[in-house]
């Protein structure tokens, strides 16, 4: 008689053999900030990344506060440079920039790098450039972080009180121009005027790479109801975060990021749902206290779940959608089928 245990380990095997997708990770972040070093990927993430299953990762420039406004358009390009040295090195990632690509590097064992950008400043105001990151390899673009810049500006970590403006011009012209290259909309972090009016002069599948609902954490940066359904009714994918499941760090557990997932489910159907892990405490822990309140004090306190720290810890993800009732069917197209189809519609 074989255990029940070791049943649900053999459907994860199964459901993890054709890997994951996590549509936003900070690891460029981290690579820029290691510059002097070498072999980051493999030494520091690649040991996550297998444990996990994860075969396709979004990696999201973003700048912070202090290299803007002089150096965005630096730090972003030495984010990508530093991805193309250590991926050149490695036989175990390639940087895809189509479908095909992923499914090729799928397909070899390797991780696909699918390079995004979380924020709109490297641009500065120069739609021009937007061509050059799109030769460079990005392939999802999000206008706008907390802050306001030239495109937009982003939903505050409070219910209420953002911009009640919209894109402008410039914003307009590069969501535009997004899908004329054929770079994903994702709307993360945009405020609810920018939403709209991103919905408004599109057509293309959008997604929301990284986010929670505001049913369970109630912060203009997440999403309402009504934004959910506008994402499904245009047959796009919310990919579900890891770091704001809740306000209350006793509800930062496992069940609480599955009750998102089955929130997005109920509303649109599971075709909806993706995975945007956003995992982040590997750079909060490297910063000194200060730099962490200071980033408590102008967003929000990160509560970290226990299970869910990292890549590795994906089988516990799948574990606990089995024990929650999820079908085989649905937990392979919350991880990695939903985001696929976007790739290949985009």
């Amino acid at each position: 008689m074989i255990a029940k245990g070791t049943f649900i380990e053999e459907r994860i095997d199964r459901m993890h053999a054709g890997g994951i997708v996590d549509l936003h990770f900070d690891a460029l972040m981290d690579l820029y900030e290691k510059r002097d070093r070498k072999n980051v990927l493999e030494s520091e993430f690649l040991p996550e990344l297998e444990m996990g299953n994860i075969s396709v990762v979004g990696v999201a420039i973003y700048i912070e506060d202090r290299y803007l406004p002089e150096m965005g358009l630096r730090v972003a390009l030495d984010q990508i440079a530093r991805l193309y040295i250590e991926t050149r090195k490695s036989q175990r990632f390639g940087i895809c920039k189509s479908f095909r690509e992923i499914e090729n590097a799928r397909g070899a064992g390797r991780i696909a790098l699918l390079i995004t950008m979380e924020g709109a400043e490297p641009l500065g105001t120069d739609l021009n450039l937007l061509r050059i990151f799109h030769e460079l390899g990005v392939r999802s673009m999000g206008l706008t972080h907390a802050r306001s810049n030239a495109a937009g500006h982003g939903g505050i970590f409070a219910a209420t009180g953002s911009s009640p403006n919209g894109l402008t011009s410039f914003g307009r012209d590069v969501v535009r121009e997004c899908e004329r290259l054929g770079i994903i909309i994702d709307l993360a972090h945009i405020n609810p005027a920018g939403f709209d009016e991103i919905f408004s002069i599109t057509k293309k599948p959008p997604i929301v790479s990284h986010t929670n609902v505001r049913r369970y954490y109630d912060i203009e940066r997440n999403i309402s109801d009504a934004q959910i359904k506008m994402i499904g009714e245009r047959r796009g994918v919310i990919g579900v975060n890891s770091l704001l499941v809740s306000p209350r760090e006793e509800e930062g557990t496992m069940d609480r990021y599955i009750d998102h997932i089955e929130y997005i489910a109920n509303l649109i159907g599971i075709d909806g749902v993706g995975i945007g892990f956003d995992f982040f405490e590997f750079i909060y822990r490297q910063w000194p206290e200060s730099r962490q309140k200071e980033l408590d004090a102008k967003l929000a306190t990160p509560h970290f779940i226990p299970d869910l720290k990292n890549h590795s810890n994906a089988r516990n993800l799948t574990r606990r959608l089995i024990e929650r009732g999820f079908t085989d069917e649905q937990i392979e197209k919350i991880l990695r089928d939903n985001w696929l189809r976007i790739f290949k519609e985009w």
